[in-house]
């Protein structure tokens, strides 16, 4: 992240917070942050310095207005005039890292070889929040390659119980 990113990203989450907004704001920015990551089109939009500022507001009302939160739709506007709609992705990730900081929360991915049933998932679940003393969005996937067991990234590290990497372990020359 770059200090640019980081300084717009704290003034909408304190706007946020002054609106008491924060949850719904959380959910449409990871929203447009999916949109970003999934069409190709809407990156080249945002990069694209050949649009004049009407072009790009223009854009932005027809996909946004009515459809986010105010707050939102104007904060977009704002950072167009700002030239700075290049940077959105980074400043959707350094408001995330505000947001879970302020919510005292960590996201957590369990990778699994087969599907889990909510016992399981509450069960692993519960020795996160115990482990690192904090609340878990948890993304479960589903990933046969593993043979069995799971694989835990949590707080940029990799936490493996999978039955492959044990067997590799064990194949491993002494």
């Amino acid at each position: 992240m770059s200090q640019t990113s980081d300084r717009y990203a704290k003034a909408l989450f304190e706007l946020t917070l002054q609106e008491n907004n924060l949850e719904l704001v959380q959910k449409t920015l990871s929203d447009i942050n999916a949109l970003m990551t999934g069409l190709r089109d809407f990156r080249r939009f945002l990069k694209n310095p050949l649009l004049s500022h009407e072009e790009r507001c223009a854009v932005l009302k027809a996909l946004f207005e009515g459809k986010v939160p105010d707050l939102v739709y104007k904060f977009l506007l704002f950072i167009t005039y700002k030239k700075r709609l290049d940077i959105l992705h980074e400043i959707i990730l350094s408001f995330d890292g505000l947001y879970l900081t302020g919510t005292r929360q960590i996201r957590a991915q369990v990778k699994t070889a087969l599907p889990l049933n909510d016992a399981e998932k509450v069960f692993i679940n519960q020795h996160l929040i115990n482990k690192f003393h904090q609340q878990m969005i948890t993304q479960w996937v589903l990933e046969p390659s593993l043979i069995g067991g799971f694989r835990i990234f949590v707080q940029g590290k990799i936490y493996d119980y999978s039955f492959k990497s044990q067997l590799n372990s064990f194949l491993q020359p002494v």
